[in-house]
């Protein structure tokens, strides 16, 4: 009997973080849930990866080389392609201004650097259409 790829079956998230202990903190935690975990460490990449990867969520740093968290919300939420794609910010600008810039551009979520990683996969969860348990390991 063949054996059965259940990878097709799990969601795909791309992190965008220039910081790898960032990168890595975040990508353990989604892996650990379940998520196929795709990794950009600037930002003039995201949305080329992103077209060609057809991630089920986007989470970004603000502060990208080549382009930054904002612009790349502006970029994601202009492009028909990837406009239906949730974005979560993960940032240490902790300023009001910025988080509402970065929702008022099209951003599900801001979390300020530290954030609890529970509430952060539970926010995932929700804007997957998941609940706790279906993305829980086995």
């Amino acid at each position: 009997m063949p054996e059965l790829n259940f990878s097709i079956f799990m969601k795909t998230i791309l992190i965008a973080d220039d910081d790898p202990m960032m990168a890595k903190l975040l990508e353990f935690n989604l892996r650990k849930a379940g998520y196929t975990v795709l990794v950009c460490r600037e930002g003039l990449s995201v949305c080329e990866r992103a077209r060609t990867e057809h991630p089920d969520l986007i989470m970004l740093d603000v502060m990208l080389p080549g382009r930054t968290g904002l612009e790349l919300v502006h970029d994601i939420k202009a492009d028909p392609a990837l406009m239906a794609i949730p974005v979560v910010i993960v940032t240490s600008e902790g300023k009001g201004s910025t988080q509402d810039e970065l929702l008022a551009a099209g951003a599900a979520n801001v979390y300020t650097k530290p954030f609890s990683p529970t509430m952060l996969l539970e926010r995932v969860r929700q804007l997957l259409g998941e609940t706790s348990a279906s993305t829980a390991k086995k």
